[in-house]
């Protein structure tokens, strides 16, 4: 299995890294008025065969989606989708042919938006690195740095501090999956370049990023032992250099960071999952306070988070997967004191759902969706799967 593959079911690891039953109506408040619920939201079509792996929001008319789409030849193509306040639509991804995916995105303006991922050098047997922008017409792909040529390189996540101050980081591996290392890439307005970051003394990654709002960085991860079990792994760029910042970790515990947001320099938060080597999982929050890092509690889940978003208005929201349930949809909403899990949507459109981003909406609109999360039902290995886009706020009114 390369690279890809173990990551479409949300466990990142060396070798395999390491919602709640939800009503089908929404709760009712005691005036009688619908309460916000996530809900699902129809993708672009054609629905199926289709995983979303990012999600991200400038605004209630203004939000994108990215994943890939196995066609009828049997090849995966990347897909980009996008929220004009009513709908969901397709848009032609037109700067790259051939199988490859999206794995996130970052809409800076409606004619700046940066997505990466990956595509698949067959002939090499390696994954190499993917770069699309959208310039408010279409999309076109942008050169990556090469890595060298028995290395695979995965981007997977994106932050930026200015529209020419951007960054993408990720990790690269040899023949897909040996020996894994954090990759770091800088786009300066003009094309994009490595940034080397420091070594962590053996195999690790990065899968999460963030601007911290005064100018730098966040990076999260993961950094394997000797014994191959990892640690949580949290790296700060200060305008000049990355530099490795301790971050706490159970003893015993094979545990990983995925996603990084920052509600201001002194409040950001990472997620991730971990557990001992018998095969369960806990979900992972920590919290940076401006000076260090802490465990912040979550509630007890057999279950991994995959991404964290947070907006000053819309609140602090994490998503991800548990196991052992019909539909593995797991989200958490941060209530100012204490993480609390949200059922999230089932019918027929969210049975069997998995989510892999989720992002809180700047200026929602009442009623609106104040919060989107994506995925798909792939995890639960149907014959044939379909996206899945989940809304929080009220039920959305019926499409044609």
């Amino acid at each position: 299995m390369h690279w890809r593959g173990m990551r479409r079911g949300g466990r990142l690891a060396l070798a395999a890294l390491a919602a709640t039953v939800a009503a089908t109506a929404p709760a009712l408040a005691d005036d009688g008025v619908p309460r916000e619920a996530w809900h699902t939201w129809s993708p672009a079509g054609p629905q199926r065969d289709e995983e979303l792996r990012g999600v991200a929001a400038r605004g209630p008319a203004d939000a994108w989606a990215v994943g890939y789409r196995e066609n009828t030849a049997g090849v995966d193509v990347p897909v980009a989708e996008r929220f004009d306040g009513r709908a969901w639509r397709a848009t032609s991804v037109t700067g790259h042919s051939g199988a490859g995916q999206l794995d996130a995105v970052l809409p800076l303006s409606g004619r700046d938006v940066w997505a990466v991922g990956t595509w698949n050098d067959a002939p090499a047997a390696q994954d190499r690195s993917l770069a699309e922008h959208f310039d408010g017409r279409v999309w076109r792909s942008v050169p990556l740095p090469q890595e060298p040529a028995d290395r695979s390189a995965y981007p997977s996540a994106l932050a930026a501090v200015r529209a020419d101050d951007v960054w993408a980081v990720g990790v690269t591996a040899e023949d897909r999956v040996g020996t894994p290392r954090p990759l770091a890439y800088h786009w300066d307005g003009h094309s994009w370049t490595s940034v080397p970051t420091p070594g962590t003394g053996g195999d690790a990654m990065l899968q999460g990023a963030t601007a911290d709002g005064a100018g730098g960085v966040w990076a999260v991860g993961v950094a394997y032992d000797a014994q191959g079990a990892g640690r949580p792994l949290t790296e700060h760029w200060n305008g000049r250099s990355w530099r490795i910042v301790d971050a706490p970790h159970t003893a015993g515990q094979g545990e990983s960071l995925t996603a990084v947001t920052a509600v201001a320099p002194d409040d950001v938060w990472a997620v991730g999952g971990g557990g001992p080597a018998d095969g369960t999982s806990h979900p992972l929050a920590l919290h940076w306070d401006g000076r260090s890092w802490t465990s912040v509690a979550v509630p007890k889940a057999d279950a991994n988070l995959h991404a964290v978003s947070a907006d000053s208005r819309s609140g602090l929201w994490a998503v991800g997967e548990q196991q052992g349930v019909d539909t593995p949809a797991f989200t958490m909403r941060w209530n100012g004191r204490a993480w609390r899990i949200v059922p999230a949507a089932t019918g027929p459109d969210g049975k069997g759902a998995s989510l892999f981003g989720v992002t809180t909406v700047p200026h929602a609109r009442p009623g609106g969706p104040s919060a989107w999360a994506v995925g798909s039902t792939l995890p639960r290995l149907q014959p044939t799967w379909h996206p899945v886009i989940e809304g929080f706020g009220a039920a959305p009114a019926p499409t044609s």
